[in-house]
């Protein structure tokens, strides 16, 4: 079952939320994009102090494991929230993406990649992430592990671009589905519950409704949660 739920993650009570074993987060960046119904401007301090809250949220609603995903902009800010919540830092990973915008205008290097912070718990099924090795497909190589390795830290996948037929233009920013969909078979217990506290394009919802996983998406944008509702085919709180 997918539950969409229009209004800010910090005032949605627990109750509403219910059991979850594993939290995709994409919190906004704080870099002024434009959204419907939203305003993606706070005070550096105000963004810090709800990086904090918004951890220590999630830390509370699960035992499972959390992935949260960043502007590198905050990296600082994201592990003082972290160490200030007590969260475990399982590991950092970065989403590497193809198709980065230019900076000529900035004068800086085009951005390529996204911090994601596997976070609470080490729960992972290997089985259901593990792709080929060099020594299967390149050197056919005996030694070769069956059934291939776990993906590296740095994960590959392009950015959805405007004109790719898996872009949704009713949010500015978008995960790829692959990217979301390694997270959630690769952590989610079979026939778990998902949460995405900032659930935009509807990527997680999506991914979870393909794969006959439950799912609670919270958005603060009305228009983002209507048309995500409208895609799934479900209604909204």
């Amino acid at each position: 079952m997918i539950k969409l739920i229009h209004g800010k993650f910090e005032l949605t009570p627990a109750i509403n939320i219910g059991k979850i074993d594993l939290i995709v987060c994409d919190p906004p960046d704080n870099i002024g994009l434009k959204y419907e119904g939203f305003k993606d401007r706070q005070k550096p301090l105000e963004y810090e102090m709800n990086l904090r809250l918004w951890l220590g949220m999630m830390a509370d609603l699960t035992k499972g494991p959390i992935f949260f995903t960043f502007n590198e902009k905050w990296t600082r800010a994201v592990e003082n929230a972290i160490e200030a919540v007590g969260i475990p830092l399982i590991q950092r990973l970065q989403w590497y993406y193809t198709f980065g915008q230019d900076q000529t205008k900035c004068g800086k290097y085009a951005l390529c990649y996204r911090p994601i912070y596997w976070l609470n718990s080490k729960y992972v099924q290997p089985s259901k992430v593990k792709i080929p090795s060099a020594r299967q497909i390149k050197y056919n190589d005996k030694r070769a592990a069956k059934g291939g390795k776990m993906p590296p830290n740095v994960w590959e996948f392009p950015r959805i671009c405007g004109s790719f037929h898996e872009r949704r233009k009713h949010c500015p920013t978008q995960l790829p589905e692959a990217l979301v969909e390694r997270i959630v078979k690769g952590h989610c217990h079979p026939k778990g519950r998902v949460l995405d506290p900032f659930v935009g394009s509807g990527t997680t919802a999506i991914v979870c409704q393909r794969l006959g996983l439950d799912c609670v998406g919270i958005d603060v944008s009305e228009p983002c949660i209507k048309k995500t509702a409208e895609i799934l085919g479900v209604s909204f709180e």
